[in-house]
C-alpha cells in the first residue's frame, strides 16, 4: 500500500484478518509513528510491528535496506543478474532495489499491489524477485489514472498473474484499457463490519424527512446535485433536513451553493465525524443519498444499507452493483437532481417503504458484503495464484 491504512477501514480489515490465515507482510512508504498509531488504533499485538515495513523512512530502516540489498546480491541469483546485466543504469537499479528491499529480504511467494497505480512502477520488482504478482483495481486507477497514455497499464497486464476487481464495471473498464485475462481473475466487492454497522435504536424523527450523505467533499461525489434536489423539496413545501458528513476541497463551493439556494436551515455540512458519530447520523436518518458522478463501489452505501436505510444512488460506475434497484433503494441517472428529488418525495409520501426497503438492505449486506466472506474470497484468490503454474 502507499501508506499505513490508518484512515482506510477496509484495507486495515483486510491486512489484519488475512494475517490470521496467511503470513502477510505490509510494505508502505510511511513513518514508524503512523505504524504505532495503527497498532494502537486497532489494538494489535506488538508482533505486527515486524510485519509492517516502511521502506527506508528512517536512518535505521535505510541501513537495514542497504544490508538487505548487499546480502541479496550474494544470495539471490535473479537479483544479482538484474544488477549486473539488467537494462538501465546501475544507479536506477540500485534505487529500485532499495525501495523494495523488504522483498529481497522476505522472498515472498506473492506480491500484491492494493491499487493499480501502485503496480505501474511496482511490477519492476519482477526483475529481481521470483514472487508472483497480483493487483487490485478499486476505481480511481481505471477511471482517471493515465487516461492520456494508451500503454499505461501494459506492463501490469503482462507481468501480473492475479487480477482483483471490485465489480463488473471495473473489469469492463480494464478491458477497454487493454486488459486480457491471462491469469487468475476475481470479482470481490468491498465488505464492512456488520457487527458495528447494525441499527440499535429505531426511534427516528417523525416530524420531518431526515436525509444523509457520507463521503469526502470532492467533485466526483456530486453533492451539488443532491443540494439542487433539496431545493426542489423546499419549493414543494416538504419538511426535511439534509446532513452531509465529510470534508474536502469542495467545502467552499458547497457552502456557496447552499447559501445561494437559501437552504441554510435545511442542509447541514457536518464535517468529518468519528465512526461512532457517523453511525449515529445514519441511525437518526430515514434515507441515504449518494449522488456521485463517479464511484468504484462505495463502502458508505454498504454501511447505509447495513444500518437499515434505503439508498438513492446514481448509475455511476459500480454503484448499480451495490444496491438492488427498487428493493434496497433506487438507482437514478447521474447529474439528475430532479430524479433524486422525485425519489425523496416518494419516501416522504410513503414512509412505510423506508422500513421495508431498509430491512431488505440489511439482508443484502449480510448476505453478500461481510468481512468474513471477503477474507475467505481473498485467501482463495491468493491460494489459486500460488498453486498456478
Amino acid at each position: 500500500m502507499h501508506e499505513v491504512p490508518l484512515n482506510s477501514g477496509f484495507l486495515a480489515s483486510k491486512f489484519i484478518k488475512l494475517s490470521e490465515k496467511l503470513d502477510v507482510h505490509l510494505l508502505v512508504w510511511d513513518s514508524r509513528q503512523n505504524v504505532d498509531a495503527f497498532i494502537t488504533k486497532y489494538n494489535l499485538p506488538d508482533s505486527y510491528r515486524k510485519k509492517i515495513h516502511c521502506g527506508y523512512s528512517s536512518a535505521h530502516e535505510k541501513a537495514a535496506a542497504i544490508t538487505s540489498v548487499i546480502t541479496g546480491f550474494f544470495t539471490n541469483k535473479k537479483y544479482r543478474s538484474y544488477i549486473l546485466n539488467g537494462a538501465g543504469g546501475i544507479k536506477d537499479k540500485m534505487k529500485a532495489a532499495l525501495i523494495y528491499a523488504p522483498v529481497i529480504k522476505l522472498t515472498p511467494d506473492i506480491i500484491h499491489f492494493e491499487f493499480g497505480t501502485l503496480a505501474v512502477k511496482g511490477v519492476a520488482v519482477s526483475n529481481f524477485s521470483y514472487a508472483k504478482l497480483s493487483v487490485s483495481f478499486r476505481g480511481y486507477d481505471l477511471n482517471y489514472a493515465g487516461l492520456d497514455d494508451i500503454s499505461y497499464y501494459s506492463e501490469v497486464w503482462n507481468k501480473c498473474k492475479g487480477f482483483h476487481f471490485l465489480g463488473n464495471d471495473l473489469r469492463k473498464r480494464a478491458l477497454e484499457r487493454g486488459y486480457i485475462n491471462k491469469g487468475i481473475e476475481v470479482l470481490i466487492p468491498p465488505a464492512i463490519d456488520t457487527v458495528f454497522f447494525k441499527p440499535i435504536n429505531n426511534n427516528k424523527p417523525t416530524d420531518k424527512l431526515k436525509v444523509v450523505s457520507v463521503g469526502r467533499l470532492v467533485w466526483k461525489k456530486g453533492y451539488e446535485y443532491a443540494i439542487r434536489a433539496a431545493s426542489i423539496l423546499k419549493e414543494k413545501g416538504i419538511d426535511f433536513e439534509y446532513s452531509i458528513v465529510g470534508d474536502g476541497a469542495h467545502l467552499q463551493a458547497l457552502q456557496f451553493i447552499i447559501k445561494e439556494s437559501g437552504l441554510e436551515n435545511n442542509v447541514k455540512l457536518l464535517g468529518t465525524l468519528s465512526a461512532e458519530a457517523t453511525k449515529g447520523q445514519l441511525e437518526q436518518s430515514h434515507v441515504f443519498v449518494h449522488p456521485a458522478i463517479s464511484e468504484g463501489f462505495s463502502n458508505a452505501v454498504l454501511e447505509a444499507q447495513a444500518m437499515g436505510l434505503p439508498v438513492i444512488c446514481t448509475d455511476a460506475d459500480g454503484l448499480p452493483e451495490n444496491i438492488e434497484d427498487t428493493v434496497t433503494g433506487f438507482v437514478v441517472p447521474k447529474w439528475d437532481a430532479e430524479a433524486i428529488a422525485e425519489k425523496l418525495i416518494f419516501f416522504s409520501e410513503n414512509r412505510e417503504k423506508i422500513s421495508e426497503m431498509g430491512l431488505k438492505g440489511i439482508e443484502r449486506v449480510n448476505k453478500y458484503f461481510t468481512i468474513d466472506k471477503q477474507i475467505e474470497a481473498f485467501a482463495n484468490f491468493y491460494s489459486s495464484i500460488h498453486n498456478a503454474s
